[in-house]
Protein backbone atom coordinates (compact mmCIF):
# COMPACT_ATOMS: atom_id res chain seq x y z
CA UNK A 1 0.00 0.00 0.00
CA UNK A 2 1.26 3.70 -1.12
CA UNK A 3 -0.72 5.14 1.82
CA UNK A 4 -1.70 4.64 5.36
CA UNK A 5 -4.94 3.51 6.29
CA UNK A 6 -6.41 6.83 7.38
CA UNK A 7 -5.20 8.60 4.35
CA UNK A 8 -6.88 5.86 2.45
CA UNK A 9 -10.32 6.97 3.38
CA UNK A 10 -9.82 10.45 2.07
CA UNK A 11 -11.64 10.89 -1.69
CA UNK A 12 -8.38 11.90 -3.60
CA UNK A 13 -6.74 8.57 -2.50
CA UNK A 14 -9.64 6.68 -3.09
CA UNK A 15 -9.82 8.28 -6.63
CA UNK A 16 -6.04 7.24 -7.27
CA UNK A 17 -6.59 4.01 -6.35
CA UNK A 18 -9.47 3.84 -8.97
CA UNK A 19 -7.78 5.20 -11.47
CA UNK A 20 -5.23 3.16 -11.01
CA UNK A 21 -7.72 0.01 -11.25
CA UNK A 22 -9.13 1.48 -14.18
CA UNK A 23 -5.99 1.42 -16.04
CA UNK A 24 -5.49 -2.38 -15.01
CA UNK A 25 -8.88 -3.01 -16.42
CA UNK A 26 -8.40 -1.25 -19.69
CA UNK A 27 -5.08 -3.21 -19.95
CA UNK A 28 -7.38 -6.30 -19.42
CA UNK A 29 -9.89 -5.19 -22.12
CA UNK A 30 -7.10 -4.49 -24.88
CA UNK A 31 -5.60 -8.49 -24.16
CA UNK A 32 -8.86 -9.77 -24.51
CA UNK A 33 -10.33 -8.36 -27.43
CA UNK A 34 -8.03 -9.11 -29.43
CA UNK A 35 -8.49 -13.17 -28.77
CA UNK A 36 -12.24 -12.87 -28.65
CA UNK A 37 -11.73 -11.56 -32.51
CA UNK A 38 -9.45 -14.43 -32.90
CA UNK A 39 -11.75 -16.99 -30.92
CA UNK A 40 -14.59 -15.81 -33.53
CA UNK A 41 -12.58 -15.82 -36.64
CA UNK A 42 -11.73 -19.33 -36.21
CA UNK A 43 -15.24 -20.34 -36.16
CA UNK A 44 -15.71 -18.68 -39.47
CA UNK A 45 -16.63 -21.31 -42.06
CA UNK A 46 -15.73 -19.06 -45.32
CA UNK A 47 -13.69 -15.75 -45.73
CA UNK A 48 -15.61 -13.24 -44.89
CA UNK A 49 -15.92 -12.46 -40.92
CA UNK A 50 -18.44 -12.04 -38.53
CA UNK A 51 -20.00 -7.93 -37.67
CA UNK A 52 -19.32 -9.38 -34.05
CA UNK A 53 -15.68 -9.15 -32.76
CA UNK A 54 -17.35 -11.78 -29.61
CA UNK A 55 -19.05 -14.35 -31.49
CA UNK A 56 -19.95 -15.49 -35.14
CA UNK A 57 -23.35 -13.63 -36.14
CA UNK A 58 -24.89 -17.05 -37.93
CA UNK A 59 -24.94 -18.43 -34.61
CA UNK A 60 -27.89 -16.51 -33.83
CA UNK A 61 -29.17 -14.97 -36.61
CA UNK A 62 -30.24 -16.53 -39.94
CA UNK A 63 -29.46 -14.22 -42.75
CA UNK A 64 -26.07 -14.40 -41.98
CA UNK A 65 -26.25 -18.40 -41.72
CA UNK A 66 -28.22 -18.37 -45.05
CA UNK A 67 -25.30 -15.78 -46.80
CA UNK A 68 -22.40 -18.59 -45.41
CA UNK A 69 -24.45 -22.06 -45.99
CA UNK A 70 -24.90 -20.38 -49.95
CA UNK A 71 -21.48 -19.42 -49.99
CA UNK A 72 -20.38 -22.56 -49.13
CA UNK A 73 -22.33 -24.74 -51.36
CA UNK A 74 -21.59 -22.76 -54.19
CA UNK A 75 -17.53 -23.28 -53.59
CA UNK A 76 -17.36 -19.10 -53.16
CA UNK A 77 -18.28 -18.87 -56.70
CA UNK A 78 -20.91 -16.79 -58.20
CA UNK A 79 -20.97 -18.24 -62.03
CA UNK A 80 -22.42 -21.69 -59.96
CA UNK A 81 -24.45 -19.55 -57.89
CA UNK A 82 -25.98 -17.63 -60.70
CA UNK A 83 -25.88 -20.99 -62.87
CA UNK A 84 -28.13 -23.03 -60.22
CA UNK A 85 -30.75 -20.37 -59.33
CA UNK A 86 -30.66 -19.36 -62.86
CA UNK A 87 -30.82 -15.26 -62.41
CA UNK A 88 -28.12 -12.62 -63.97
CA UNK A 89 -25.84 -10.61 -61.08
CA UNK A 90 -26.65 -12.55 -58.69
CA UNK A 91 -23.54 -12.10 -55.62
CA UNK A 92 -22.28 -14.36 -52.74
CA UNK A 93 -20.77 -11.31 -51.17
CA UNK A 94 -24.79 -10.08 -51.00
CA UNK A 95 -27.37 -12.93 -51.89
CA UNK A 96 -30.95 -12.47 -51.99
CA UNK A 97 -33.38 -13.89 -49.18
CA UNK A 98 -33.95 -17.93 -49.89
CA UNK A 99 -37.59 -18.55 -51.52
CA UNK A 100 -41.28 -20.24 -50.02
CA UNK A 101 -40.96 -23.55 -51.90
CA UNK A 102 -43.53 -24.24 -54.00
CA UNK A 103 -44.30 -27.98 -53.21
CA UNK A 104 -45.75 -28.77 -56.57
CA UNK A 105 -42.76 -27.94 -58.19
CA UNK A 106 -40.74 -29.70 -55.74
CA UNK A 107 -42.86 -32.56 -56.39
CA UNK A 108 -42.33 -32.61 -60.24
CA UNK A 109 -38.48 -32.11 -59.53
CA UNK A 110 -38.53 -35.14 -57.36
CA UNK A 111 -40.90 -37.44 -59.67
CA UNK A 112 -38.73 -36.75 -62.52
CA UNK A 113 -35.68 -37.84 -60.51
CA UNK A 114 -37.49 -41.11 -59.06
CA UNK A 115 -38.90 -42.19 -62.73
CA UNK A 116 -35.56 -41.36 -65.11
CA UNK A 117 -32.66 -41.61 -62.24
CA UNK A 118 -30.06 -39.78 -63.93
CA UNK A 119 -26.28 -39.88 -64.02
CA UNK A 120 -24.37 -39.09 -60.73
CA UNK A 121 -22.20 -36.65 -62.95
CA UNK A 122 -24.99 -34.48 -64.39
CA UNK A 123 -25.13 -33.32 -60.68
CA UNK A 124 -22.72 -31.18 -59.00
CA UNK A 125 -21.22 -31.79 -55.00
CA UNK A 126 -21.62 -28.50 -53.16
CA UNK A 127 -19.53 -27.65 -49.84
CA UNK A 128 -16.48 -29.12 -51.62
CA UNK A 129 -13.50 -27.38 -54.02
CA UNK A 130 -10.08 -28.62 -55.42
CA UNK A 131 -8.31 -25.82 -53.58
CA UNK A 132 -7.54 -26.47 -49.58
CA UNK A 133 -6.54 -22.92 -48.31
CA UNK A 134 -10.36 -22.99 -47.00
CA UNK A 135 -11.59 -26.20 -45.25
CA UNK A 136 -14.90 -27.93 -46.73
CA UNK A 137 -17.20 -30.19 -46.14
CA UNK A 138 -17.37 -32.39 -48.72
CA UNK A 139 -13.55 -32.69 -49.02
CA UNK A 140 -13.36 -34.21 -45.42
CA UNK A 141 -16.44 -36.46 -46.03
CA UNK A 142 -15.00 -37.51 -49.61
CA UNK A 143 -11.38 -38.40 -47.18
CA UNK A 144 -13.35 -40.08 -44.81
CA UNK A 145 -14.73 -42.08 -47.27
CA UNK A 146 -11.81 -43.14 -49.19
CA UNK A 147 -10.43 -44.05 -46.08
CA UNK A 148 -12.93 -46.41 -44.63
CA UNK A 149 -12.73 -48.14 -48.35
CA UNK A 150 -9.21 -48.14 -48.88
CA UNK A 151 -7.81 -48.22 -45.33
CA UNK A 152 -4.92 -46.73 -46.23
CA UNK A 153 -2.95 -44.49 -48.42
CA UNK A 154 -0.73 -47.25 -50.16
CA UNK A 155 -3.89 -49.05 -50.77
CA UNK A 156 -5.24 -46.19 -52.53
CA UNK A 157 -2.09 -45.42 -54.62
CA UNK A 158 -2.18 -48.91 -55.41
CA UNK A 159 -6.13 -48.91 -56.80
CA UNK A 160 -6.55 -45.68 -57.94
CA UNK A 161 -2.91 -45.40 -59.61
CA UNK A 162 -2.16 -42.24 -57.49
CA UNK A 163 1.07 -40.71 -55.47
CA UNK A 164 -1.11 -39.47 -52.10
CA UNK A 165 1.26 -38.90 -49.86
CA UNK A 166 -1.57 -39.23 -47.22
CA UNK A 167 -5.38 -38.74 -47.24
CA UNK A 168 -5.18 -35.03 -46.31
CA UNK A 169 -3.75 -34.01 -49.83
CA UNK A 170 -6.79 -35.90 -51.47
CA UNK A 171 -9.62 -33.04 -52.84
CA UNK A 172 -12.22 -33.50 -54.97
CA UNK A 173 -11.60 -33.55 -59.13
CA UNK A 174 -12.34 -30.30 -60.72
CA UNK A 175 -15.57 -31.06 -62.60
CA UNK A 176 -17.59 -28.17 -64.26
CA UNK A 177 -19.70 -28.01 -66.61
CA UNK A 178 -17.86 -25.99 -69.11
CA UNK A 179 -14.58 -27.85 -70.62
CA UNK A 180 -13.41 -30.32 -72.63
CA UNK A 181 -14.00 -33.97 -72.63
CA UNK A 182 -13.82 -35.08 -68.51
CA UNK A 183 -10.53 -37.24 -68.15
CA UNK A 184 -12.41 -40.22 -66.46
CA UNK A 185 -9.52 -41.03 -63.87
CA UNK A 186 -10.41 -43.75 -61.21
CA UNK A 187 -10.29 -40.86 -58.80
CA UNK A 188 -12.85 -38.70 -60.36
CA UNK A 189 -14.92 -42.45 -60.90
CA UNK A 190 -14.37 -42.97 -57.21
CA UNK A 191 -15.75 -39.07 -56.33
CA UNK A 192 -18.98 -40.09 -58.63
CA UNK A 193 -19.50 -43.23 -56.61
CA UNK A 194 -18.83 -40.97 -53.19
CA UNK A 195 -21.12 -38.44 -54.91
CA UNK A 196 -24.08 -41.05 -55.58
CA UNK A 197 -24.07 -43.21 -52.21
CA UNK A 198 -22.69 -40.91 -49.99
CA UNK A 199 -23.76 -37.35 -50.43
CA UNK A 200 -27.12 -36.55 -49.45
CA UNK A 201 -29.31 -34.65 -51.99
CA UNK A 202 -29.67 -31.41 -50.07
CA UNK A 203 -25.86 -31.09 -50.68
CA UNK A 204 -25.82 -31.65 -54.67
CA UNK A 205 -27.50 -29.29 -57.43
CA UNK A 206 -27.80 -30.42 -60.98
CA UNK A 207 -25.15 -28.50 -63.93
CA UNK A 208 -28.17 -26.65 -65.29
CA UNK A 209 -26.80 -25.34 -68.97
CA UNK A 210 -30.02 -23.24 -69.51
CA UNK A 211 -28.95 -21.26 -66.08
CA UNK A 212 -25.88 -21.03 -67.02
CA UNK A 213 -26.38 -20.11 -70.79
CA UNK A 214 -29.47 -17.07 -68.94
CA UNK A 215 -27.30 -15.91 -66.33
CA UNK A 216 -24.00 -16.51 -67.25
CA UNK A 217 -22.67 -17.16 -70.97
CA UNK A 218 -24.81 -14.04 -72.17
CA UNK A 219 -24.61 -11.55 -69.45
CA UNK A 220 -20.64 -12.17 -70.08
CA UNK A 221 -20.73 -11.49 -73.61
CA UNK A 222 -23.58 -8.84 -73.99
CA UNK A 223 -23.17 -7.10 -70.52
CA UNK A 224 -25.29 -7.02 -67.08
CA UNK A 225 -28.15 -4.88 -68.74
CA UNK A 226 -30.22 -6.82 -70.82
CA UNK A 227 -30.61 -3.65 -73.16
CA UNK A 228 -28.01 -4.59 -75.60
CA UNK A 229 -29.55 -8.36 -76.23
CA UNK A 230 -32.84 -6.46 -76.63
CA UNK A 231 -31.19 -3.74 -79.23
CA UNK A 232 -29.63 -6.80 -80.72
CA UNK A 233 -32.93 -9.03 -81.35
CA UNK A 234 -35.32 -6.93 -81.24
CA UNK A 235 -36.73 -7.80 -78.08
CA UNK A 236 -38.52 -6.70 -74.84
CA UNK A 237 -37.11 -8.94 -71.93
CA UNK A 238 -37.03 -7.40 -68.92
CA UNK A 239 -34.37 -9.98 -67.44
CA UNK A 240 -32.14 -12.45 -68.75
CA UNK A 241 -33.93 -15.22 -66.67
CA UNK A 242 -36.99 -14.79 -69.34
CA UNK A 243 -34.79 -15.69 -72.87
CA UNK A 244 -35.51 -19.40 -73.46
CA UNK A 245 -33.25 -22.02 -73.43
CA UNK A 246 -34.41 -24.93 -76.18
CA UNK A 247 -33.31 -28.15 -77.14
CA UNK A 248 -32.24 -27.39 -80.96
CA UNK A 249 -31.61 -23.91 -82.23
CA UNK A 250 -34.13 -21.00 -81.15
CA UNK A 251 -34.81 -18.23 -83.83
CA UNK A 252 -33.82 -15.69 -81.25
CA UNK A 253 -30.20 -15.54 -80.57
CA UNK A 254 -29.17 -18.28 -82.92
CA UNK A 255 -25.64 -17.33 -82.89
CA UNK A 256 -25.08 -17.55 -79.18
CA UNK A 257 -26.79 -20.33 -78.87
CA UNK A 258 -24.43 -22.45 -81.62
CA UNK A 259 -21.63 -21.02 -79.33
CA UNK A 260 -22.68 -21.84 -75.95
CA UNK A 261 -23.69 -25.82 -77.40
CA UNK A 262 -20.80 -26.89 -79.53
CA UNK A 263 -17.78 -24.83 -77.78
CA UNK A 264 -18.48 -24.32 -74.45
CA UNK A 265 -20.42 -26.87 -72.99
CA UNK A 266 -18.65 -30.05 -71.56
CA UNK A 267 -19.60 -33.31 -73.95
CA UNK A 268 -19.84 -35.27 -70.82
CA UNK A 269 -23.34 -33.05 -69.64
CA UNK A 270 -25.19 -32.97 -73.41
CA UNK A 271 -26.09 -35.40 -76.40
CA UNK A 272 -25.61 -33.41 -79.27
CA UNK A 273 -26.25 -35.04 -82.51
CA UNK A 274 -27.10 -33.81 -86.16
CA UNK A 275 -31.00 -33.75 -86.42
CA UNK A 276 -32.69 -36.61 -88.65
CA UNK A 277 -30.03 -39.00 -87.32
CA UNK A 278 -30.88 -41.84 -84.79
CA UNK A 279 -29.48 -41.18 -81.39
CA UNK A 280 -27.34 -43.07 -79.73
CA UNK A 281 -28.41 -46.06 -77.65
CA UNK A 282 -26.90 -45.06 -74.07
CA UNK A 283 -27.43 -46.46 -70.70
CA UNK A 284 -28.57 -42.54 -69.99
CA UNK A 285 -27.39 -39.13 -70.18
CA UNK A 286 -24.17 -38.57 -68.82
CA UNK A 287 -23.12 -42.12 -68.56
CA UNK A 288 -21.23 -41.52 -71.82
CA UNK A 289 -19.70 -39.82 -73.88
CA UNK A 290 -20.67 -37.70 -76.86
CA UNK A 291 -18.67 -36.77 -79.64
CA UNK A 292 -18.93 -32.47 -80.56
CA UNK A 293 -20.39 -32.39 -84.11
CA UNK A 294 -19.70 -29.51 -85.82
CA UNK A 295 -22.73 -28.55 -88.17
CA UNK A 296 -25.01 -25.21 -89.26
CA UNK A 297 -27.06 -24.77 -85.96
CA UNK A 298 -30.13 -25.58 -87.49
CA UNK A 299 -28.80 -29.27 -87.75
CA UNK A 300 -27.91 -29.81 -84.04
CA UNK A 301 -29.71 -30.78 -81.06
CA UNK A 302 -28.75 -30.80 -77.08
CA UNK A 303 -29.99 -32.76 -74.47
CA UNK A 304 -28.99 -31.54 -70.84
CA UNK A 305 -30.54 -32.56 -67.72
CA UNK A 306 -32.52 -28.99 -67.42
CA UNK A 307 -34.15 -29.66 -70.88
CA UNK A 308 -34.93 -33.09 -70.09
CA UNK A 309 -37.10 -32.02 -66.77
CA UNK A 310 -38.75 -29.57 -69.08
CA UNK A 311 -39.74 -31.91 -71.77
CA UNK A 312 -40.89 -34.52 -69.20
CA UNK A 313 -42.74 -31.59 -67.34
CA UNK A 314 -44.38 -30.63 -70.73
CA UNK A 315 -44.89 -34.30 -70.81
CA UNK A 316 -46.69 -35.62 -68.37
CA UNK A 317 -48.17 -32.57 -66.85
CA UNK A 318 -48.60 -30.14 -69.55
CA UNK A 319 -46.18 -27.59 -67.90
CA UNK A 320 -44.49 -25.41 -70.57
CA UNK A 321 -41.04 -24.22 -69.97
CA UNK A 322 -40.35 -25.82 -66.66
CA UNK A 323 -36.95 -24.72 -64.31
CA UNK A 324 -34.92 -26.62 -62.15
CA UNK A 325 -36.31 -25.65 -58.62
CA UNK A 326 -32.61 -25.30 -57.03
CA UNK A 327 -33.12 -22.14 -55.14
CA UNK A 328 -36.42 -23.46 -53.71
CA UNK A 329 -34.55 -26.47 -52.92
CA UNK A 330 -31.93 -24.50 -51.26
CA UNK A 331 -34.82 -22.88 -48.44
CA UNK A 332 -35.97 -25.98 -47.72
CA UNK A 333 -32.36 -28.31 -47.50
CA UNK A 334 -31.29 -24.92 -44.66
CA UNK A 335 -34.39 -24.75 -42.83
CA UNK A 336 -34.60 -28.50 -42.06
CA UNK A 337 -30.85 -28.43 -41.49
CA UNK A 338 -29.89 -25.11 -39.81
CA UNK A 339 -28.82 -26.12 -36.54
CA UNK A 340 -26.89 -29.38 -38.36
CA UNK A 341 -24.93 -26.54 -40.49
CA UNK A 342 -24.04 -24.33 -37.36
CA UNK A 343 -22.51 -27.02 -36.05
CA UNK A 344 -20.35 -27.75 -38.84
CA UNK A 345 -19.22 -24.18 -39.85
CA UNK A 346 -18.28 -24.03 -35.77
CA UNK A 347 -16.12 -26.63 -35.92
CA UNK A 348 -15.06 -27.24 -39.53
CA UNK A 349 -11.40 -24.96 -39.05
CA UNK A 350 -11.07 -27.23 -36.38
CA UNK A 351 -11.72 -30.55 -37.47
CA UNK A 352 -9.51 -29.43 -40.68
CA UNK A 353 -6.55 -28.58 -38.30
CA UNK A 354 -6.61 -31.45 -36.06
CA UNK A 355 -6.74 -33.84 -39.29
CA UNK A 356 -3.60 -32.06 -40.07
CA UNK A 357 -1.99 -32.88 -37.26
CA UNK A 358 -3.07 -36.13 -36.14
CA UNK A 359 -3.36 -37.55 -39.63
CA UNK A 360 -0.13 -36.26 -41.31
CA UNK A 361 2.91 -38.14 -40.62
CA UNK A 362 3.70 -39.10 -36.91
CA UNK A 363 3.47 -35.32 -35.67
CA UNK A 364 1.67 -36.48 -31.96
CA UNK A 365 4.09 -38.91 -31.30
CA UNK A 366 7.19 -36.68 -32.08
CA UNK A 367 5.86 -33.73 -30.21
CA UNK A 368 4.80 -36.33 -26.93
CA UNK A 369 8.92 -37.72 -27.45
CA UNK A 370 10.23 -34.85 -27.94
CA UNK A 371 8.57 -32.95 -25.46
CA UNK A 372 9.15 -35.87 -22.73
CA UNK A 373 13.10 -35.74 -23.98
CA UNK A 374 13.34 -31.99 -23.42
CA UNK A 375 11.75 -32.04 -20.02
CA UNK A 376 13.62 -35.20 -18.23
CA UNK A 377 16.99 -33.98 -19.83
CA UNK A 378 16.38 -30.56 -18.70
CA UNK A 379 15.59 -31.85 -15.39
CA UNK A 380 18.68 -33.28 -14.78
CA UNK A 381 21.14 -31.80 -16.96
CA UNK A 382 20.26 -28.33 -15.33
CA UNK A 383 20.21 -29.23 -11.48
CA UNK A 384 23.40 -31.71 -11.91
CA UNK A 385 25.30 -28.54 -13.18
CA UNK A 386 23.55 -25.95 -11.08
CA UNK A 387 24.46 -28.78 -7.97
CA UNK A 388 28.09 -28.67 -8.60
CA UNK A 389 28.50 -25.01 -8.62
CA UNK A 390 26.38 -24.53 -5.57
CA UNK A 391 27.72 -26.97 -3.39
CA UNK A 392 31.23 -26.82 -4.48
CA UNK A 393 32.72 -23.22 -4.49
CA UNK A 394 34.68 -23.71 -7.73
CA UNK A 395 37.18 -20.66 -8.44
CA UNK A 396 35.79 -19.95 -11.52
CA UNK A 397 31.96 -20.17 -10.55
CA UNK A 398 31.60 -16.92 -10.97
CA UNK A 399 33.05 -16.49 -14.76
CA UNK A 400 31.06 -19.80 -15.57
CA UNK A 401 28.13 -17.70 -14.30
CA UNK A 402 28.45 -14.95 -16.58
CA UNK A 403 29.29 -17.08 -19.89
CA UNK A 404 26.01 -18.95 -19.04
CA UNK A 405 23.93 -15.53 -18.91
CA UNK A 406 26.24 -14.71 -21.86
CA UNK A 407 23.94 -17.05 -24.20
CA UNK A 408 20.84 -14.88 -22.99
CA UNK A 409 22.61 -12.32 -25.42
CA UNK A 410 22.60 -13.87 -28.65
CA UNK A 411 19.37 -14.73 -30.30
CA UNK A 412 18.67 -18.73 -31.27
CA UNK A 413 18.70 -18.00 -34.67
CA UNK A 414 22.28 -16.58 -34.60
CA UNK A 415 23.47 -20.41 -33.61
CA UNK A 416 21.25 -22.27 -35.82
CA UNK A 417 23.62 -22.40 -38.95
CA UNK A 418 26.63 -23.78 -36.62
CA UNK A 419 24.15 -26.08 -34.74
CA UNK A 420 23.33 -27.46 -37.88
CA UNK A 421 26.92 -27.94 -39.45
CA UNK A 422 27.65 -29.66 -36.32
CA UNK A 423 25.44 -32.05 -36.28
CA UNK A 424 25.97 -32.59 -39.78
CA UNK A 425 28.91 -33.35 -39.65
CA UNK A 426 28.14 -36.26 -36.82
CA UNK A 427 25.66 -37.73 -39.11
CA UNK A 428 22.37 -36.37 -36.14
CA UNK A 429 19.93 -34.43 -38.75
CA UNK A 430 16.63 -36.23 -38.90
CA UNK A 431 17.10 -37.90 -35.48
CA UNK A 432 15.75 -37.23 -32.26
CA UNK A 433 19.11 -36.44 -31.36
CA UNK A 434 19.11 -33.27 -33.69
CA UNK A 435 16.37 -32.54 -31.68
CA UNK A 436 16.79 -32.83 -28.19
CA UNK A 437 20.95 -32.69 -27.64
CA UNK A 438 21.74 -28.69 -28.66
CA UNK A 439 19.28 -27.19 -26.15
CA UNK A 440 19.31 -30.15 -23.08
CA UNK A 441 21.45 -27.29 -20.85
CA UNK A 442 20.39 -23.94 -20.85
CA UNK A 443 22.37 -21.28 -18.97
CA UNK A 444 19.55 -19.29 -17.52
CA UNK A 445 17.83 -22.16 -16.04
CA UNK A 446 21.47 -23.49 -14.46
CA UNK A 447 21.68 -20.02 -13.66
CA UNK A 448 17.89 -19.70 -11.70
CA UNK A 449 18.65 -23.33 -10.01
CA UNK A 450 22.23 -22.31 -8.69
CA UNK A 451 20.63 -19.24 -7.22
CA UNK A 452 17.67 -21.42 -5.27
CA UNK A 453 20.27 -24.29 -4.33
CA UNK A 454 22.74 -21.96 -2.47
CA UNK A 455 19.50 -20.68 -0.65
CA UNK A 456 18.91 -23.95 1.12
CA UNK A 457 19.73 -24.25 4.78
CA UNK A 458 23.12 -25.64 4.56
CA UNK A 459 22.89 -27.48 8.32
CA UNK A 460 20.27 -29.78 6.32
CA UNK A 461 23.30 -30.70 3.96
CA UNK A 462 25.77 -31.11 7.46
CA UNK A 463 23.30 -33.14 8.92
CA UNK A 464 22.92 -35.52 5.95
CA UNK A 465 26.78 -35.89 5.68
CA UNK A 466 26.86 -36.49 9.30
CA UNK A 467 24.89 -38.86 8.54
CA UNK A 468 26.82 -40.83 5.87
CA UNK A 469 24.59 -39.67 3.08
CA UNK A 470 27.15 -39.46 0.12
CA UNK A 471 26.40 -36.48 -2.45
CA UNK A 472 24.09 -38.09 -4.89
CA UNK A 473 21.75 -39.09 -1.92
CA UNK A 474 21.94 -35.39 -1.01
CA UNK A 475 21.07 -34.64 -4.38
CA UNK A 476 18.54 -36.29 -4.88
CA UNK A 477 16.78 -36.28 -1.56
CA UNK A 478 17.39 -33.53 -0.02
CA UNK A 479 18.00 -30.80 -2.99
CA UNK A 480 15.13 -32.39 -5.65
CA UNK A 481 12.27 -32.85 -3.44
CA UNK A 482 13.05 -28.91 -1.42
CA UNK A 483 13.51 -27.79 -5.12
CA UNK A 484 10.07 -28.41 -6.62
CA UNK A 485 8.69 -25.18 -6.96
CA UNK A 486 11.85 -23.91 -9.14
CA UNK A 487 12.08 -27.36 -10.90
CA UNK A 488 8.32 -26.85 -12.16
CA UNK A 489 9.69 -23.49 -13.30
CA UNK A 490 11.96 -25.14 -15.29
CA UNK A 491 9.94 -28.14 -16.72
CA UNK A 492 7.34 -25.54 -17.90
CA UNK A 493 10.50 -23.71 -19.90
CA UNK A 494 11.53 -26.39 -21.42
CA UNK A 495 8.29 -27.87 -22.01
CA UNK A 496 7.40 -24.70 -23.82
CA UNK A 497 10.98 -24.48 -25.86
CA UNK A 498 10.21 -27.52 -27.38
CA UNK A 499 6.99 -27.59 -27.91
CA UNK A 500 7.00 -24.31 -29.37
CA UNK A 501 10.38 -24.62 -31.53
CA UNK A 502 9.25 -25.10 -34.97
CA UNK A 503 11.98 -22.92 -37.37
CA UNK A 504 15.02 -25.09 -35.94
CA UNK A 505 12.76 -28.38 -35.68
CA UNK A 506 12.54 -27.56 -39.55
CA UNK A 507 15.81 -27.26 -40.13
CA UNK A 508 17.56 -29.71 -38.25
CA UNK A 509 14.81 -32.14 -39.39
CA UNK A 510 13.75 -31.78 -43.09
CA UNK A 511 12.13 -35.09 -43.67
CA UNK A 512 8.27 -35.08 -43.05
CA UNK A 513 8.17 -38.19 -40.97
CA UNK A 514 10.11 -36.48 -38.19
CA UNK A 515 8.18 -32.95 -38.09
CA UNK A 516 6.21 -31.83 -35.30
CA UNK A 517 3.16 -30.33 -34.33
CA UNK A 518 4.53 -26.74 -34.47
CA UNK A 519 5.85 -27.79 -38.30
CA UNK A 520 3.06 -28.81 -39.49
CA UNK A 521 0.82 -25.86 -38.37
CA UNK A 522 4.16 -23.99 -39.59
CA UNK A 523 3.51 -25.40 -43.16
CA UNK A 524 -0.42 -25.39 -42.87
CA UNK A 525 -0.31 -21.19 -42.23
CA UNK A 526 1.77 -20.47 -45.76
CA UNK A 527 -1.48 -21.65 -47.16
CA UNK A 528 -4.62 -21.78 -45.22
CA UNK A 529 -6.53 -18.79 -45.30
CA UNK A 530 -6.97 -16.48 -41.95
CA UNK A 531 -10.05 -18.23 -40.16
CA UNK A 532 -7.96 -21.80 -40.46
CA UNK A 533 -4.48 -19.92 -39.06
CA UNK A 534 -6.57 -18.48 -35.92
CA UNK A 535 -8.06 -22.11 -35.31
CA UNK A 536 -4.44 -23.85 -35.70
CA UNK A 537 -3.44 -21.08 -33.32
CA UNK A 538 -6.29 -21.46 -30.58
CA UNK A 539 -5.63 -25.37 -30.80
CA UNK A 540 -1.90 -25.22 -29.96
CA UNK A 541 -2.03 -22.87 -27.43
CA UNK A 542 -4.30 -25.22 -25.61
CA UNK A 543 -1.43 -27.48 -23.99
CA UNK A 544 0.38 -24.81 -22.63
CA UNK A 545 -2.51 -23.25 -20.86
CA UNK A 546 -3.40 -26.69 -19.21
CA UNK A 547 -0.15 -27.06 -18.10
CA UNK A 548 0.02 -23.97 -16.77
CA UNK A 549 -3.50 -24.45 -15.04
CA UNK A 550 -2.76 -27.58 -13.64
CA UNK A 551 0.44 -26.29 -12.41
CA UNK A 552 0.21 -22.73 -11.44
CA UNK A 553 0.28 -23.43 -7.66
CA UNK A 554 3.93 -24.90 -8.25
CA UNK A 555 5.04 -22.48 -10.28
CA UNK A 556 3.97 -19.38 -8.59
CA UNK A 557 5.79 -20.71 -5.38
CA UNK A 558 8.82 -21.49 -7.68
CA UNK A 559 8.84 -17.89 -8.40
CA UNK A 560 7.55 -16.26 -5.07
CA UNK A 561 10.12 -18.68 -3.04
CA UNK A 562 13.04 -17.47 -4.23
CA UNK A 563 12.39 -13.64 -3.11
CA UNK A 564 10.91 -14.65 0.22
CA UNK A 565 14.40 -16.51 0.64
Amino acid sequence: MFFSPVAERSIKVRALYASFYGLLSVGAVTMVLPFLLMLSGSMEPGTRFSDSIFFPSYLVANEPLKNRYLEAKYRNESDLFRMAWGKAGLDLGNPPPLPDPDKNELHLWRSFLSETRPAEILFAAGFCAPAQRIPHYTNRAFRVWLRERFGDIDSLNTALGTTFKSFQAIAPPNISLVGGSLNRTPLVECFLEYSRMAAPESQKFAWDAGGYYRAVFIPRLLGEDISAFNTKYGTDFKHYSQIPFSSTAPALGKDLWFAFVSKLVRPDFVELTPAGEERRKTSGLGKSEFIRVHAHPEDLEIRTIDRLFAEWCAARHGVQDARIPQAQLDAEALAAEASWWRGVFLTQNYRHVLDEILLHGHAMANTLLLVALKVLGALLVNPLAAYALSRFRLPATYIILFAFLLTLTFPAEVTMIPVFLQLREFSMLNTYWALVLPGLANGFSIFLLKGFFDSLPKELFEAAELDGAGEWRMFWMLTMNLSKPILAVTALGAFVSAYGAFFYALIVCPDPSMWTVMVYVYQLQSTAAAPVIYASLILTAIPTLLVFIFCQNIILRGIVVPSEK
